[in-house]
């Protein structure tokens, strides 16, 4: 039966009412007439790594999911909480799924990461369906919500049952769940969510070494996923350990198309991530600052004999350190 199309005296069409029904909580989206009139631009974090903006466009995308996996120690947390606190005046909510968090955490995020502790709240769930509906409630009341450990919390079920039970793909099917039902209040709220999940070594397959728990969910549902790895940096002059290289692999990007990319993000164990060694490794790299052995150069001025000293120079001049990244954002 054809559905009704007439239209008496003063009565609204079947269309007309499905559009006053759901107007009102904007869940109705108009196609473009045109080409020219859609709006591929989307709306983002502040983002403080140069890299970042090279390779994906910039920070993670509000509304969106962005996931961060990688072995244990390889920086997941950290990176979530630099581009956090790259977001002065946002709310921030933090998932602490593996337990870890404590009061004396919040000396370092400040110190690290730039993050008061008037606006951060920490979360510790229980078990699985509880840290979801944690999330759900974040993302309505933060701007930026980490959730960290996706993989770190048991479903309800495997609380309630015994040791000795078996109970093949609880997990996925929860989180599975837990991503239908979220994604719609995510989008639209508007807050950035940020997922670190941990990856472990696939027994006996050569071809897919390693795996990722909580099943393939994650990687449906999220619109940017990279893969963390790292390498200590050592002084050469006292063969000590004093930060990492934090190795980036772009497995999924529907924001900007990158998939595949690699780059590199330098870590400090004194400061955090090193925001001015990432400015001149890409400068370097797209020819605005000129090497020549350990001598560096702008516009014929040298800024440094080393690493350490250029990159110094451009912390103390940041109106050098603005026109050297404005010069490398239009070579992207």
């Amino acid at each position: 039966m054809a559905k009704k199309t007439t239209v008496e005296d003063g009565e609204l069409s079947a269309i007309d009412k499905m559009y006053a029904k759901y107007k009102k909580t904007e869940q109705i989206f108009e196609a473009p007439k045109s080409l020219e009139d859609i709006d591929t631009s989307v709306e983002r974090l502040v983002n403080p790594f140069l890299s970042f903006e090279r390779y994906l466009g910039g920070a993670p995308a509000k509304g969106k999911i962005t996931t961060y996996s990688a072995f244990a120690s390889c920086g997941k947390t950290s990176m979530a909480l630099a581009l956090a606190g790259a977001n002065k005046d946002s709310v921030i909510g933090f998932c602490d799924n593996e337990f870890n968090w404590s009061d004396s955490s919040y000396l370092w995020i400040d110190k690290y990461f730039g993050i008061e502790k008037e606006r951060i709240h920490v979360l510790q769930p229980t078990y699985l369906e509880e840290g979801a509906e944690m999330v759900e409630d974040l993302c309505e009341v933060a701007d930026i919500v980490i959730f960290d450990g996706f993989d770190s919390l048991a479903p309800k079920g495997e609380y309630q049952a015994t040791m000795e039970e078996q109970q093949m793909g609880l997990q996925a099917r929860a989180y599975k769940k837990f991503f239908r039902r979220s994604m719609g209040k995510i989008y639209k709220s508007k807050a950035a969510l940020i997922i670190t999940n941990h990856l472990y070594e696939n027994i006996g397959n050569v071809f897919e070494p390693f795996k990722e728990p909580g099943g393939r969910s994650i990687h449906d549902f999220a619109s940017q996923k990279l893969y963390l790895t790292r390498s200590n940096v050592k002084d050469t002059k006292t063969g000590k350990t004093v930060g990492q290289e934090v190795n980036v692999t772009v497995n999924k990007d529907k924001l900007s198309g990158n998939r595949g990319a690699k780059f590199n993000l330098p870590y400090d164990n004194r400061l955090g991530f090193d925001i001015e060694l990432d400015i001149l490794n890409n400068a370097v790299e797209l020819g605005v600052v000129k090497q020549s052995g350990a001598f560096f150069s702008y516009d014929g001025t040298n800024i440094g004999q080393g690493k350490d000293k250029a990159k110094l120079t451009l912390k103390d001049n940041p109106e050098l350190c603005l026109e050297i990244v404005t010069l490398c954002k239009e070579k992207f």
